[in-house]
C-alpha cells in the first residue's frame, strides 16, 4: 500500500542526535508514512545506529554512501527520487518534532488541495536538547492557522528573510519537487531558502502557529561551517537578489532591499569585502540615500507591498 508521507532523514556524522531524531519520527501519531535514511558517508557512528532500525515496517530504504557529497541538497534530490508519499517530510538528522507534527500539517494540506506546502513554528534547542531562550517567532506562537497565496507570501515572509528556516518544520507535496530549478544546490549556507522560495511559487502556504518541530543548534552545522571567506553574504546576496526579481521589484523597492542589505553588509570586515559588492551592486553598492529610504520604507511596508 502506497504511504501518504515520504520522511526523508539525510544525515552526515549527526550520531548523538540520530537516534532522537528517528525515534521522533516513528512515535508519530500519523502513521502512515514510509522512512527513508540516507547517510552520507558520516565518519562517526551513524552506520550502526541507522542499521538498528533496518528492520522496522516503517522504513522503505537505507543509503549509505561511499563517497561523501559534501551536499546536503543532493540527499535531498536522492530521498525524494526514493520516496513513493503524497508528501514529503525532509526530517533532518539533529532535529526533533512532537508526536503530532505529521498529524497537523498533513490534515491541513488535505483540507487545502491547492496549497503545496504546510510549515509549523519551531522550539530551538541546543546540543544537549534544551530549549533556547530565543526564537525566530518574537510574536509567540498563537496557534492559528494562516493560508497565504504565493506571491504574498514570497513578498511578506521570504524576501526580507526565510520564515520556512529549517527543512524539519515542512511538509510539501511531492508533485512539485519536479517543477523546482536546481540551482538552489549550489547554495551552500542558504540553498534552502531558495529551495522554499520556488516550491512556495506553486500555490498557497499553510502557516500552523504551534512549536511542533524542534530546531537544534550546535556548531556542526553545515550553515555554520559555511560562513568562511564571505560565502553566507554571497549566498544571501544571491538568493535574494533571485526572489526580487521573481516579485519583480519596483525600483523604490529594490532601494528599500538594498539599504536594508548594505546596513547588515556594513558589519562585514573581510579582505573580499569590495569583490562581494562588485559581485552583488544592485544589492550592495548604494549610497546612505538607499539606507534613509530603507528606514522609512520599513515603517510604511514599502518592500511588502
Amino acid at each position: 500500500m502506497t504511504p501518504k508521507v515520504s520522511v526523508v532523514i539525510p544525515n552526515y556524522n549527526h550520531a548523538p542526535y540520530l537516534k532522537e531524531r528517528i525515534d521522533s519520527v516513528l512515535n508519530q501519531t500519523f502513521q502512515d508514512f514510509e522512512l527513508i535514511i540516507l547517510d552520507d558517508c558520516s565518519p562517526d557512528n551513524s552506520r550502526d545506529i541507522i542499521n538498528s532500525y533496518a528492520f522496522n515496517p516503517h522504513v522503505s530504504h537505507i543509503v549509505f554512501n561511499e563517497v561523501n557529497t559534501r551536499n546536503t541538497f543532493i540527499q535531498w534530490e536522492r530521498g525524494v527520487q526514493l520516496a513513493c508519499g503524497e508528501y514529503i517530510w525532509i526530517a533532518e538528522s539533529d532535529d526533533v518534532a512532537e508526536c503530532d507534527f505529521l498529524q497537523t500539517l498533513v490534515e491541513q494540506l488535505e483540507k487545502s488541495p491547492t496549497a503545496v506546502v504546510a510549515y509549523s513554528h519551531s522550539t530551538m534547542i541546543g546540543s544537549d536538547g534544551k530549549e533556547l531562550s530565543y526564537t525566530w517567532h518574537k510574536k509567540g506562537s498563537s496557534g492559528a492557522i494562516n493560508i497565504f497565496e504565493s506571491n504574498d507570501f514570497l513578498r511578506k515572509k521570504m524576501l526580507v528573510d526565510s520564515r520556512i528556516y529549517n527543512a524539519s518544520m515542512a511538509v510539501f507535496r511531492k508533485s512539485v519537487f519536479s517543477l523546482l530549478p536546481k540551482d538552489y544546490q549550489e547554495h551552500r549556507f542558504c540553498g534552502d531558502w531558495l529551495f522554499w522560495t520556488y516550491v512556495c511559487q506553486h500555490g498557497q502556504v499553510i502557516e500552523v502557529c504551534r512549536r511542533l518541530n524542534r530546531f537544534r543548534q550546535h556548531e556542526n552545522k553545515v550553515s555554520v561551517k559555511s560562513m568562511d571567506h564571505g560565502q553566507n553574504w554571497r549566498d544571501n546576496a544571491s538568493v535574494i537578489s533571485r526572489i526580487a526579481d521573481i516579485l519583480q521589484l519596483t525600483s523604490l523597492q529594490w532601494r528599500c532591499l538594498r539599504g536594508r542589505w548594505m546596513k547588515r553588509f556594513h558589519s562585514y570586515d573581510g579582505d573580499n569585502r569590495q569583490e562581494i559588492i562588485r559581485e552583488y551592486p544592485r544589492l550592495l553598492d548604494g549610497s546612505f540615500l538607499d539606507v534613509c529610504c530603507y528606514e522609512v520604507g520599513k515603517w510604511f511596508g514599502f518592500l511588502h507591498s
